[in-house]
């Protein structure tokens, strides 16, 4: 093999075109050299049935602290009564959220502040009390019951429930001065 001097880099080498070695004339055409990669298009993943899920807590959550705001984003607590601003209160739920049957039941789910739905683990006595009082006698008992029922939903009612409670939440947020 034959070698002559680059014109580039001015070093002994095998010439490969215009009078330059291999790596300078990489360097100086490198368009030439570059594989063109194939993009392929790759279908977007549908979201699981868990992101869903996640995805309408918040907002189903959002939507439960809202629905009972007032003008100034105001709620109750509904088993304390503690008033507090709808950012700082949580979406408490009588039966726990384990419970897919009555997990997004609007009666269920109700405005508690941190220290009900926390530290008081929800304070269920209470929570059936004014369960009763405000939806009427054997609420508690019934939501109880229900519970109790399987569920097993697709993930095109997430999404509908979604698109649902996202419309409401946008139409609730207009009315509080924020």
């Amino acid at each position: 093999m034959k070698q002559k001097v680059c014109s580039r880099c001015e070093k002994p080498k095998r010439i490969w075109a215009r009078g330059l070695c291999k790596s300078c004339d990489i360097v100086a055409n490198p368009k030439k050299y570059m594989i063109e990669k194939k993009r392929v298009e790759r279908k977007k993943k549908s979201e699981s049935v868990s992101v869903l899920k996640k995805k309408l807590d918040t907002i189903f959550s959002l939507y439960i602290r809202l629905r009972n705001a007032d003008s100034n984003g105001m709620v109750e607590c509904f088993t304390s009564k503690e008033v507090m601003h709808y950012k700082k209160a949580h979406a408490g739920h009588y039966v726990s959220r384990r419970h897919l049957s009555t997990r997004w039941d609007e009666t269920n789910v109700q405005v508690q502040s941190v220290k009900e739905n926390i530290y008081n683990q929800g304070n269920a006595p209470m929570f059936a009390i004014v369960l009763d009082e405000k939806f009427g006698n054997g609420t508690a008992k019934s939501l109880v019951e229900k519970s109790m029922i399987s569920f097993k939903e697709g993930k095109d009612w997430y999404i509908d429930k979604i698109a649902y409670y996202t419309k409401i939440v946008d139409s609730l947020k207009t009315n509080i001065n924020e």
